[in-house]
């Protein structure tokens, strides 16, 4: 196993958790992370949430570890292990979910793979200092998982430099709070399928051209929207990658969309099935043997998506390492040593304390920020890439697929085991009922009806199943009409 951590990455661990320790205090608790919480939920003080951006944005804690070819834009330099300590300090210190997660490592590693200079230098210090928030335009009503298939039109102005973007967009997380929208639309007239398609970055603040309309979730919140463009402007300079090549820009993007952040989303589930497990202690639950075997079984799956994680990790950080392997040549595991040839500690797998004293499997701390939206498929042959990285790393097409697989069916039985724990109060609100706050939910609940859509979101299990068939195990292609 390549993938450790070293002294320099405890170094760097210690500065993080004690920049969060000074900074994440004061008005800024109240936004602490809860389960069931994601990036693009509607709960908490929108308000607060952006000054946090840009308090992290001060300490150069956006953009940790984006590739600095170019330019630093203000960000901190980080290898690939300090990127994964950095997002587990922030998750041990109940960090609230990032609010500009989609510019950080969406839109900012595209600009530094596809934009130009002036793209570069424009957006990525914006975006590093907190102070401008994304959203991404890519499904809309017909086009889903088949992204190929989108309507949205832009006609190029010559004359004034322009394109004018006309369309709806749908499930887009937080186009109501976000400042700009990469939005992906058809540019080449007569066009079809993934041909003639463009990348077009597109400020949101146009009265008259472009409405949100919040879409209302099973969770009482509305993080998801429809957005309507209506003769909305984009100025040319701002098209990435050229025009008509949108899909490879878009399959690039996607493909660190899912890529990344496999590991420390584990961080972050491993929190909720402790307090489900306490939970379960606490009401007797786990006296049960089928529910105390499906509780073993969901901390083992967990244990399981860790080394898959770690091992695909491990591969791109080190793609043409060959195993050590002892004197009789079978493979010795590679762990990480300190200076004085003492293992380092993973601090991932520290164990949590239940309120009766007993140890809860916790071998991760928080959770990376989660998508939200529904795209189409990976690239062919793209391999797991990183936040501001260029090097796509090895290629294996069937490794983000099968990650997805893995997390959202665990997270989604995750969320019926907190349900089925609780038993009959399950079905009862935190608070009583009042005309005024008709629909309150616990922090179980929430899990429960959020975790409906982890199996559809950020590509269905179909989808993730079709491209493993098709691309790992070249299966014949299902008929496409």
């Amino acid at each position: 196993m390549d993938f450790a951590f070293g002294p320099e990455d405890e170094r760097f661990r210690a500065e993080a958790r004690d920049w969060l320790a000074e900074h994440f205090t004061g008005p800024f608790t109240v936004l602490e992370q809860q389960p069931g919480g994601h990036p693009g939920e509607g709960r908490g003080d929108m308000a607060a949430r952006r000054a946090w951006e840009r308090e992290l944005g001060t300490g150069g804690w956006i953009g940790v570890g984006w590739d600095r070819t170019d330019g630093a834009y203000g960000n901190r330099a980080a290898t690939l292990t300090q990127q994964v300590v950095w997002a587990e300090e922030y998750a041990r210190a109940g960090a609230p979910g990032r609010l500009g997660h989609i510019g950080e490592n969406l839109l900012a590693p595209t600009l530094l793979a596809h934009g130009d200079s002036a793209q570069r230098a424009r957006f990525l210090p914006a975006i590093a200092r907190g102070e401008e928030l994304w959203c991404q335009g890519y499904s809309e009503p017909d086009a889903g998982s088949d992204l190929a298939g989108l309507r949205t039109r832009a006609v190029r102005d010559p004359a004034a430099g322009t394109y004018r973007i006309t369309g709806q967009k749908i499930w887009t997380s937080l186009a109501h709070e976000a400042d700009w929208c990469f939005v992906l639309a058809r540019t080449e007239e007569g066009s079809q399928r993934h041909h003639g398609l463009s990348f077009l970055l597109v400020p949101m603040d146009q009265p008259g051209r472009i409405e949100v309309r919040p879409i209302r979730q099973l969770t009482g919140t509305a993080e998801f929207n429809e957005v309507f463009f209506d003769g909305a402007v984009a100025r040319a300079e701002h098209l990435v990658g050229g025009a008509g090549h949108g899909w490879r820009v878009a399959m690039s993007l996607l493909a660190v969309e899912r890529g990344v952040s496999t590991l420390v989303q584990q961080i972050g589930f491993a929190q909720e099935l402790s307090r489900v497990v306490r939970l379960a202690l606490e009401t007797g639950a786990a006296e049960e043997p089928v529910l105390r075997d499906r509780l073993v079984r969901q901390w083992a799956e967990l244990k399981a998506m860790r080394w898959n994680a770690l091992r695909t990790l491990g591969a791109a950080q080190n793609p043409t390492r060959s195993p050590v392997r002892d004197p009789a040549g079978s493979p010795v595991r590679d762990h990480a040593q300190d200076s004085a040839g003492s293992p380092v500690r993973d601090h991932t797998q520290d164990p949590v304390q239940d309120p009766a004293g007993g140890r809860v499997p916790d071998h991760a701390r928080n959770a990376a920020p989660r998508r939200a939206a529904l795209h189409d498929l990976p690239p062919r042959n793209a391999g797991p890439q990183f936040p501001g990285s260029r090097d796509p790393g090895p290629r294996d097409p069937g490794a983000p697929s099968v990650a997805k697989l893995l997390w959202g069916g665990w997270h989604q039985r995750l969320g019926e085991l907190a349900v089925q724990v609780r038993g009959a109060a399950a079905a009862l609100g935190p608070e009583r009922w009042t005309a005024g706050r008709p629909y309150e939910l616990d922090a179980f609940q929430r899990l429960f009806l959020f975790s409906r859509a982890d199996t559809i979101y950020g590509g269905s299990d179909e989808i993730q199943r079709t491209i493993i068939a098709e691309r790992v195990l070249h299966l014949p292609k299902e008929s496409r009409r």
